[in-house]
């Protein structure tokens, strides 16, 4: 049926396509699964702490665990600067394919262009919202 020439061509491309779909897969997953494990290991902590009777140290209450997603600083995650990365690789993109004369990357290069521009509009709207208060001490025990 095939020769060895022959499978060796089909070879490539299908071991090419694993590799390059698989190690972001990968990638995410060995994410999420430290995420998680630190994320456990934190909440262990805690437990430990309260069950001995020790005071818990507010650096552990302000990590980003405990924050949530709008809480404290984000180390850069803003969506903000989001928006400028994906907006600049778009225009790249874009130009990149205007200086080859292909019409195929210049419109492809608005893909990522629009993604950084609903990026951008999301930061503008999301900073125009005024900050919820903080909440209030409801138990009745003076601060």
């Amino acid at each position: 049926m095939f020769t060895s020439a022959a499978a060796e061509a089909l070879l490539i491309p299908i071991l090419g396509t694993i590799f390059s779909l698989g190690i972001p897969i990968v990638a995410i997953i060995g994410g999420l699964m430290y995420a998680s494990r630190r994320a456990r290991l934190q909440q262990e902590l805690l437990i430990k702490l309260a069950e001995t009777g020790q005071p818990i140290p507010p650096e552990i209450l302000n990590s980003t665990l405990f924050r949530g997603h709008r809480g404290g600083r984000r180390s850069g995650r803003s969506p903000l600067r989001g928006g400028l990365v994906v907006t600049a690789v778009g225009i790249g993109l874009m130009l990149f394919g205007w200086i080859i004369g292909e019409t195929s990357v210049l419109a492809a290069g608005l893909i990522p262009l629009m993604v950084g521009l609903a990026l951008l509009l999301a930061a503008v709207i999301e900073g125009r919202q005024p900050q919820a208060p903080a909440a209030s001490d409801t138990t009745g025990n003076p601060s």
